[in-house]
């Protein structure tokens, strides 16, 4: 019955049963002990129902009290009989009968109680031990959901890393691996514009940013951020990862231009040496987790494009001056062909000639001309665009090459080389030397409109400036 009764009721109702039930059992004999003194009193025939009624009180006695208040109560009821013999209303075999009753009444409850109890205890041990072996499976399942869920986190840690591998394998250069990159994190997570700044010897050395649903736009300085103060702002927080959001650092976000409400950062290492950064405007906090497990992968991956990328330009640089090597310098010539055919363009060239530099190498010995090279060769890069090229075409010549550039424009660049060279001595080893050059100009498309035609032309310019008594530049 207390079966449909909730457990904090049921335990409640059992207290107040236990602690009236005595009350209870001797209510009733007292009830019985002043009837049976009516019914002696006024005899109507009806004397022995409230004899017979005693018994009935035993039968739910031993459920109700304690063995020795039953104990007593049956001693009472004992004493009853014995007076109702006196008083002549019983004899001598019904007190007998009547205490054969009670007393087998009272046993055979005890008996009946003592049967439920032990049942009772065989049923509670057995539900107890369900109970147990419940409790152990449940925590069983929890453990194995546990162990789940975390070999499921790993195996989609895993899954994203082969993706991720999978994805930027196959990059070979800074640009590919940058838009493989951006296809990964537009597929896996949301952002609005993904930023990579190059490091080069600690100093930064080019960005290149990309938003979604647009191409890229690293030459739109209205859009992108600016890589020198994320750059700077990211040395003064010790170069770690860092997430951030537009309502907390503000005047942040409007310096760097930030143009989202979150960025996050995180700083590409090789060994002490900063490589890169990686910066992602738009992306959720709960993203920012994720995304740092992927880190270690981007810097294996960015770690072998600067390794490729070494190797390159190790087999296209002149090891002895660090200029680019001639078969590089036809093949990039190709191209510029190409390209200004195409979109209607000019660009020129220009071939410089160290002048006397036999004489040179005669007086002051190889190991000084090498040196000259060198230097010249340093001059001659630092004066030019990034875009333009510095090649060496042989000997003591270089070529450079001068994307878009006009034959006026390239007149011009080449008197300031001339003389930034001229106006200052070399020094090699214990020696300084004054060195001059002379440079012959042709420009595309109207010296030449192919590779062989426009190296002719400036080899002619060439010979021009050297019979002018060398130390000047000169066109066709």
């Amino acid at each position: 019955m207390f079966k449909i009764i909730p457990e904090g009721s049921r335990s409640a109702l059992l207290r107040v049963i236990n602690s009236v039930r005595p009350a209870i059992v001797s209510g009733l004999n007292l009830l019985l002990i002043v009837t049976s003194w009516i019914f002696y009193r006024y005899p109507q025939g009806d004397e022995y129902l409230v004899l017979f009624m005693i018994p009935l009180v035993f039968i739910i006695a031993p459920f109700m009290v304690t063995l020795p208040v039953t104990a007593v109560l049956f001693s009472a009821n004992l004493i009853f009989f014995i007076f109702y013999y006196f008083a002549g209303v019983l004899d001598v075999i019904d007190v007998f009968v009547l205490t054969l009753l009670l007393g087998g009444v009272t046993a055979g409850s005890y008996l009946v109680k003592s049967l439920y109890t032990s049942f009772a205890l065989y049923y509670n041990s057995d539900v107890s031990e369900k109970r147990d072996r419940y409790s152990s499976i449940i925590n069983e399942l929890e453990v194995i959901d546990r162990r789940g869920r975390k070999r499921e986190s790993e195996l989609s840690r895993v899954s994203r890393l082969y993706e991720i591998t999978k994805k930027l394998g196959p990059a070979l250069e800074f640009k590919t691996l940058f838009d493989a990159l951006f296809d990964f994190l537009e597929e896996n997570f949301r952002f609005q514009t993904a930023h990579l700044l190059v490091f080069s010897k600690g100093k930064f050395h080019r960005g290149i940013s990309k938003s979604v649903g647009d191409e890229d736009y690293s030459k739109d300085t209205e859009k992108i951020l600016d890589y020198e103060k994320v750059a700077n702002y990211a040395r003064e927080r010790d170069l770690k990862p860092f997430f951030a959001a537009r309502d907390e650092t503000g005047y942040l976000f409007d310096s760097m231009k930030v143009r989202a409400d979150t960025f996050m950062l995180f700083p590409l290492f090789m060994g002490d040496k900063l490589c890169a950064i990686l910066a992602v405007e738009g992306i959720s906090k709960s993203s920012y987790g994720r995304f740092r497990i992927l880190i270690p992968q981007i810097l294996l991956e960015f770690r072998k494009v600067e390794l490729y990328e070494q190797v390159q330009e190790l087999s296209i640089i002149d090891g002895l001056t660090g200029a680019y090597l001639r078969r590089y310098l036809m093949s990039r010539l190709e191209e510029e062909v190409d390209r200004a055919d195409r979109l209607g363009l000019t660009f020129s060239i220009g071939m410089i000639d160290v002048d006397h530099f036999k004489e040179c190498n005669d007086r002051h010995g190889h190991l000084v001309g090498d040196a000259v090279l060198k230097r010249i060769s340093e001059r001659l890069k630092s004066s030019v665009r990034e875009v333009d090229m510095v090649a060496r075409y042989g000997g003591e010549e270089f070529c450079m090459v001068l994307p878009e550039t006009t034959r006026e424009l390239a007149l011009t660049v080449a008197e300031r080389l001339r003389r930034s060279i001229e106006s200052r001595e070399i020094k090699a080893f214990d020696e300084s030397i004054r060195i001059t050059v002379s440079v012959g100009i042709a420009t595309y498309p109207e010296d030449g409109k192919d590779v062989d035609t426009l190296i002719e032309k400036a080899d002619t310019a060439l010979y021009r400036a050297k019979r002018k008594g060398r130390n000047a530049v000169c066109t066709v």
